[in-house]
């Protein structure tokens, strides 16, 4: 007796068990059915490195759906993400998807955003048939950030620093051969020379200058000596 009694509740503890986890993946499918929003896709042509199945879609930092499947793209080259989105807008003409990481926790969400004016998009072409309605997608940040690392070592590699050593060691050296060569020497003495004689003849203008002074200022005393010698007799008062 004790041995079916065992037996009895070790298959209705399966049972019960089975219905449980039948009931749970119904209601997981079905939640995600009734979910609102409609499915689109989005491809991205960098490591999504951190994304997964169930993670966040946002618009401007608002939760809007979440990530459906994660999977290489028909090319082998783009990443697909698929996703439920509860927005009621023109998602393919007016937004782009991001890539975009969480603070330091360092989960990875997608961001959707509207397209800018004027920018050029990123968005990669698509060569294949797709079968939702496709989002263009933008570089993200830690991607634009390292190609254009990538682009400065490469401008930096191309610089020849050796010739360049060379030459400022060409300059110098000439530079320093032409201050001691005779020829600067000679045009020294030439320049001091030079110098010695604008000295002497600032100075010869300056004793002219005080003496058209002194001459302009006696004249205004005594108008009459430009005519004369000496100043006429003052006249007499008369009587």
């Amino acid at each position: 007796m004790a041995s079916r009694a065992t037996k009895f509740l070790i298959g209705l503890f399966v049972v019960v068990g089975s219905v449980l986890a039948a009931v749970i993946i119904i209601w997981v499918g079905a939640a995600d059915f009734f979910t609102k929003g409609a499915v689109y896709a989005t491809y991205f042509d960098e490591s999504v490195q951190g994304l997964q199945a169930d993670s966040t879609v946002k618009y401007r930092g608002v939760a809007v759906g979440k990530v459906k499947s994660i999977k290489v793209a028909p090319d082998e080259r783009l990443i697909e993400v698929v996703m439920k989105i509860d927005l009621s807008s023109d998602l393919q003409h007016r937004t782009e998807a991001q890539l975009k990481t969480s603070g330091i926790t360092g989960i990875v969400f997608i961001e959707l955003d509207q397209i800018r004016p004027g920018e050029k998009s990123s968005s990669p072409k698509i060569s294949f048939k797709t079968r939702y309605p496709v989002i263009p997608s933008r570089r993200s940040e830690i991607s634009r950030f390292l190609e254009d690392t990538n682009e400065i070592m490469k401008s930096i590699k191309a610089i020849d620093f050796k010739g360049l050593s060379d030459q400022l060691k060409s300059t110098t050296l000439a530079v320093e051969n032409f201050v001691s060569g005779k020829q600067t020497s000679g045009m020294m003495s030439n320049l001091e020379s030079t110098t010695a004689n604008i000295d002497r003849a600032m100075e010869s203008l300056r004793l002219t200058m005080e003496n058209l002074q002194s001459f302009s200022e006696s004249i205004n005393e005594n108008p009459s000596e430009l005519f004369f010698k000496r100043p006429p007799p003052p006249k007499k008062s008369m009587e």
